[in-house]
């Protein structure tokens, strides 16, 4: 086994430690290490240390885990690349022997040949949940727009309007929503995991004729305002965009909606960024999809059934524009037009 190999092995041993050290104080903010695997797998466990030795061209460091964002293994397995939670990156070497986890599989041990990348995560940090009507995955939800219901382990968006609420082209909106903990300062480093599926139009709610299989959605977070109707200046969050056609998108936008007294029309907003897309994304309409979305200070990653659709940074998130600042909030699910939608298996801890 290679010099790097042992340290990243260690590396990893050491993140999960670095929990169980903190843990007998905050068992709740218990570190993990995730590893991803050359051969497309990932594993998930607990560590025994809380800190990890890297020698660098300049010193040798003790780096605690708590510290460590992410650490990147080099093709030669004798160096690695480290993101630090301060936005600082330095590369090493690393001397340890092959990983020991604790998962829910049992121990494991890992060798640091299989290791492409691990990412350290503070794993049960709790959240506010919030002062929504809807209990589910740990957070309440406020539903606009469309109603929405618990269904067994899902929360499912259903083919009618919000009671009391002005739904249509001509009206105050159209689209299933949901949100919770707009504007939350507290909501701020955080990872989030569900199952998202889009469902398609019920020909029992298609006012405009839209066809069955038309399938979009977006997925919010850092929302730092937002309105149920889209006559009202405020939506302003991350968006990452999803088409039935396999293409995606990344971007945020500053107080946008329709500038007219009532209906679709005038579209406007303060500032809008477009940070990341693609294309060839294959979304199952029956059983959905997983996805992870994390953001720790400027970054922001994703991933979608395991493979890492999105890793950026965005350095303008604490710039104040249109009184409105993106380094906070709370999170969100919304359709465009009449298209179902369910989430299922949703968490969401503090990083």
């Amino acid at each position: 086994m290679k010099r790097f190999a042992p340290c990243m092995m260690f590396l990893m041993t050491m993140a999960l430690t670095g929990t169980a050290g903190s843990g007998q104080d905050r068992p709740e903010r218990q570190v993990r290490l995730e590893l991803n695997l050359a051969d497309g797998s990932r594993l998930v466990g607990t560590p025994e240390i809380e800190s990890l030795p890297v020698q660098t061209s300049y010193a040798k460091m003790d780096i605690p885990l708590q510290q460590i964002l992410a650490i990147q293994m080099d093709d030669n397995h004798e160096t690695a690349a480290f993101d630090l939670k301060n936005g600082d990156k330095l590369k090493g070497a690393l001397t340890l022997g092959p990983i020991k986890l604790e998962t829910v599989f049992g121990k494991v041990s890992i060798g640091i040949e299989h290791i492409k990348d691990l990412r350290v995560m503070m794993g049960g940090g709790a959240l506010p949940a919030g002062e929504g009507t809807l209990a589910f995955g740990g957070v309440n939800w406020t539903p606009w727009r469309t109603a929405f219901e618990v269904q067994g382990d899902k929360l499912v968006s259903l083919p009618m309007a919000r009671p009391g609420f002005s739904y249509g082209h001509g009206g105050n909106g159209r689209g299933a929503t949901l949100v919770s903990n707009l504007g939350s300062a507290v909501w701020k480093d955080y990872s989030m995991e569900f199952e998202f599926c889009m469902r398609g139009v019920d020909p029992a709610f298609n006012p405009h004729g839209l066809p069955l299989d038309h399938r979009a959605g977006y997925v919010m977070f850092h929302v730092a305002d937002a309105k149920e109707s889209w006559n009202q200046r405020g939506w302003s969050k991350y968006t990452l965009s999803l088409s039935g056609d396999g293409s995606w998108g990344l971007s945020c936008d500053y107080n946008s909606f329709c500038n007219v007294a009532s209906g679709w029309g005038n579209p406007q907003s303060e500032a809008s960024r477009s940070l990341a897309e693609g294309k060839g994304l294959k979304f199952d309409p029956q059983a959905g999809n997983k996805f992870r979305i994390d953001v720790c200070g400027t970054r922001i990653q994703l991933w979608v059934d395991g493979k890492q659709l999105a890793d950026v940074r965005d350095e303008k998130m604490g710039a104040c524009i249109g009184d409105q600042t993106l380094d906070h909030g709370g999170i969100g699910f919304q359709t465009p037009w009449e298209c179902m939608i369910w989430i299922r298996n949703f968490s969401v801890s503090s990083l």
